[in-house]
């Protein structure tokens, strides 16, 4: 019985969450970590466990928070963006552009279809979606939580060490300087169609964004992270994720924010960091059991 209404309860501390992001999205506000951070902290105090939430989540907010100000500082400290070798690896593996097939095939200037609103839908669910799946472990167990929330901090800072020292330009931006067909930003175009955007308290108005943040596309890693998370913890069941990763994919190459040789780079960068995080877990499960078989 009790086990029963934890588990009714942690839904709909997930359900109320979903409809918040759901909401700023159509009032054209993204979910940032230090947003999730208060609202999650409103649930957890009603549920009786936000001092356990804070001491447990404060480290992985701050340092995701460093993290988003340093990507912020990284067109500083090196000027020199990459254009071409993004370009000419989907041109060699495709025969053209990614982002313009697939734009010349399904946007209709002018005119929004469904796909538009989805794909943007599925971008700015950047942050949402691996802050809630961390909300989920974090009820369900902590161990997941640790392990799943060092996995995305580790991600994170080595794609900024690389965005210092390979910046690189996505496909929108080359279409701007004339080295590719044009691409559409159809992102800014939904934006525009949706109810007037409102302002909520967010230290993110402090940071600088880094428009030459492009590889690896942490909108393909941190997805496909996940998804060997869920793996890992539900076995078959975890692959009912793969559609969203899959989506934010597509949507991201059409939206021309990506090439095709980001989304692989990024899952590269995702596999390397779950395996070094499987081998610490597996170790300190190891280590564990000895310190047992002492005692």
């Amino acid at each position: 019985m009790g086990k029963s209404i934890f588990n009714i309860t942690s839904l709909i501390a997930l359900a109320y969450i979903i409809i918040i992001s759901i909401y700023l999205f159509w009032h054209r506000v993204g979910f940032s970590p230090d947003q999730f951070f208060a609202v999650a902290l409103l649930i957890t105090l009603l549920l009786g466990r936000m001092k356990q939430f804070i001491r447990d989540w404060s480290i992985p907010v701050v340092l995701f928070l460093s993290y988003d100000y340093l990507r912020g500082l990284t067109p500083k400290l090196n000027m020199e963006a990459n254009i071409f070798p993004m370009i000419n690896f989907d041109r060699l593996v495709f025969g053209e552009i990614p982002t313009n097939t697939l734009q010349t095939l399904l946007f209709s200037k002018g005119t929004l279809s469904w796909i538009d609103y989805l794909a943007t839908i599925f971008y700015m669910s950047h942050f949402v979606v691996p802050l809630v799946i961390a909300f989920a472990f974090w009820f369900k167990k902590k161990k997941y939580f640790e392990e799943y929330a060092l996995a995305l901090i580790l991600i994170s800072y080595a794609a900024f060490i690389t965005y210092v020292l390979f910046p690189a330009v996505p496909p929108w931006m080359a279409s701007e300087k004339d080295v590719i067909p044009q691409v559409h930003k159809i992102m800014d175009q939904t934006f525009l169609a949706l109810p007037q955007r409102i302002d909520l308290p967010s230290v993110y108005r402090f940071f600088g964004a880094n428009l030459v943040a492009a590889v690896p596309s942490l909108h393909a890693a941190y997805p496909w992270l996940t998804l060997l998370f869920l793996v890992r913890k539900f076995k078959a069941v975890g692959w009912l994720f793969l559609p969203y990763v899959l989506g934010v994919w597509f949507s991201i190459v059409y939206l021309g924010e990506h090439y095709v040789f980001d989304i692989i780079i990024g899952v590269l960068y995702a596999i390397v960091v779950y395996l070094l995080i499987f081998k610490i877990a597996k170790e300190r499960g190891v280590i564990a059991t000895s310190q047992n078989t002492k005692i």
